[in-house]
């Protein structure tokens, strides 16, 4: 076949002359669009734009959070990032009620790969609930992210009981009624302390797949002292870039829980399931992961949603995290190689609501509730026959404030030093109210003086406090976090019956002896938010819990109040 030339006809030597003219008038115009551009550079600002999101380290910025996923942990926050989460988990069992757990959380990202935390539990089952764990965590990464294969993080916890059990992860071994009888008895038994230690892995894969996986080991200090290990593990993909608003993937957890009289018999627990992340702003994500159990000890269903918050640290005009995504644009190429520039971004000025040294003073309302499922006394003629049976059946109280609750206000003065840091003094006073009896019986005249009393009082504090705040750039909002110590006086009454004689209610010798006020060393800690409503007047909320020297004296504390800073 004769192949027919498309410039057939034509004499290709006149082809020379206008390719140089080309070649020679290319560059002309290259250079004058090049110099226009020059010029254009130094006239006005370059706006680069990039996603939103905080990368610590280098890291992919999915794995720049406190939670990778919801059951699993990553590496580090950047510095001075600050992460909030609310977390659910409700159990379905195969016998018998759901348990439904409900966590909050705060993390602060610290500088050399530090990170420190605050986390508390609460549960409800059966009918019942309350506060169960107050936790203290730190974690911290061994390298910058990708100089060590897998990224290995520590991470280790303290939890505080400050609850009671309401549920046993391990069922009682055989012939344990008399234990059970016991605590019946005596009420239910208070969760108990434990501390937790984890060794953190992550890493991405192909520059698509975010990988990362826990290995845990707990054990609790008293009571029938458990002792769980396990690990997690969950991999995740973007399916909306560039900005990865949803992520799908698949997650598991396998735990190994004994007591200390099951530690041959195991409970093994392995649940498994989807996972799906939506980040609906460029700070919040809502995680949702619906996981079944593969085994007989495991619930049927393990559900978990998070909603989770996160301000600060590095931001787009910080360096790129080591990824094939490309998530950020942080230079400017031209086509002069010697003249190539970094470019930062600009950001037009926005009004600043918080000063680098300022006083505060706040002043604020509080609802205090105590950890006791408050019951009401019994007569008092079973009090007395409890009594010379050698235990009182007297409720579930608390021993210092008294009653499940108390209203009450304070302030403090706090001076902040710099922008993220302040001490200061604070002071709060409850109105508290504590039942109480007064008995006097005596069968040789016969006397029998009985009547209910109750005991109001009002409990103070003072307390040193430490503050640790985050303005949010070109916002109002600021989160925070705090912690005091110092003393509490007014509470801590205690009305004790004394019996003599044979356990029969209306043949015994009883006295009831009355006990004052106590002054007992008291901590705080908490987080909260304040909103300024102009430079000089902001709005905070916050949650704290108290720990009073003694046992079943700890209480939570919500605050509202108006701030004054100068």
């Amino acid at each position: 076949m004769t192949k027919m030339s498309l410039f057939r006809g034509i004499d290709r030597r006149s082809f020379v002359p206008l390719i140089a003219c080309i070649c020679s008038v290319f560059p002309a115009a290259t250079h004058s669009a090049s110099a226009q551009e020059v010029t254009l550079r130094e006239e006005q600002p370059i706006v680069i734009t990039g996603e939103e999101v905080p990368s610590a380290y280098g890291a992919p910025p999915g794995l720049s959070r406190s939670r990778f996923s919801n059951v699993t942990q990553a590496y580090v926050l950047p510095p001075w990032a600050f992460f909030f989460g609310e977390l659910f988990e409700g159990q379905g069992f195969r016998h018998g009620p759901p348990d439904y757990l409900f966590t909050q959380e705060i993390e602060m990202g610290l500088p050399y790969r530090f990170n420190v935390a605050a986390e508390s539990q609460f549960e409800r089952f059966n009918g019942g609930g309350g506060a169960q764990t107050v936790s203290l965590e730190a974690r911290w990464a061994l390298a910058d992210w990708n100089k060590i294969p897998l990224n290995p993080t520590l991470f280790a916890e303290y939890k505080f009981g400050v609850g009671t059990i309401r549920h046993e992860e391990v069922p009682p071994p055989p012939g344990g009624g008399g234990e059970e009888e016991e605590e019946e008895e005596g009420g239910p038994p208070k969760v108990p302390d434990a501390y937790e230690v984890r060794l953190l892995l992550a890493q991405e894969f192909f520059g698509r797949i975010e990988w990362a996986m826990n290995w845990f080991f707990e054990k609790e200090n008293t009571g029938d002292r458990g002792r769980e290990w396990g690990f997690s593990q969950a991999a995740m993909t973007p399916v909306l870039l560039p900005n990865e608003r949803l992520k799908v993937g698949i997650e598991m957890e396998y735990k190994n829980v004994t007591t200390k009289d099951t530690r041959g018999d195991a409970l093994n627990s392995f649940v498994l399931g989807p996972t799906v992340a939506w980040k609906p702003t460029a700070n919040t994500r809502l995680d949702i992961s619906p996981l079944f159990g593969c085994t007989d000890d495991s619930p049927v269903a393990d559900v978990f949603v998070a909603i989770s918050w996160l301000f600060g640290g590095e931001r787009a005009e910080a360096e790129a995290p080591v990824s094939s995504r490309f998530r950020y644009l942080s230079k400017i190429s031209r086509a002069d190689k010697d003249s190539d520039k970094e470019m930062k971004q600009v950001a037009p000025p926005c009004q600043d609501w918080y000063g680098d040294r300022e006083w505060n003073v706040n002043l604020w309302g509080t609802y205090t509730f105590t950890n006791t499922e408050f019951a009401p006394n019994p007569s008092l003629v079973d009090i007395v026959q409890s009594t010379s049976e050698g235990g009182a059946v007297l409720g579930t109280y608390d021993h210092y404030i008294g009653g499940d609750h108390a209203w009450g206000g304070g302030g403090d003065i706090k001076y902040f030093f710099c922008r993220y840091a302040g001490v200061g003094v604070e002071g709060f006073a409850l109105d508290a109210s504590k039942p109480g009896f007064d008995i006097f019986e005596d069968p040789t005249v016969p006397i029998f003086v009985h009547r209910r009393i109750n005991h109001d009082h009002t409990i103070g504090s003072v307390l040193g406090t430490l503050t640790l705040r985050y303005p949010i750039p070109c916002t109002r909002l600021s989160p925070y976090a705090w912690a005091g110590v110092g003393a509490i006086f007014g509470g801590g009454e205690r009305d004790i019956v004394h019996t003599q004689g044979p356990p029969d209610a209306f043949a015994v010798h009883a006295q009831t002896d009355h006990f004052g006020a106590e002054t007992k060393l008291v901590g705080q800690f908490g987080a909260g938010l304040e909103f300024r409503i102009s430079r000089h007047i902001g709005w905070t909320n916050d949650l704290s819990f108290g720990v009073i020297d003694g046992p079943q004296n700890n209480f939570g504390m919500f605050r509202s109040g108006l701030n004054f800073a100068f």
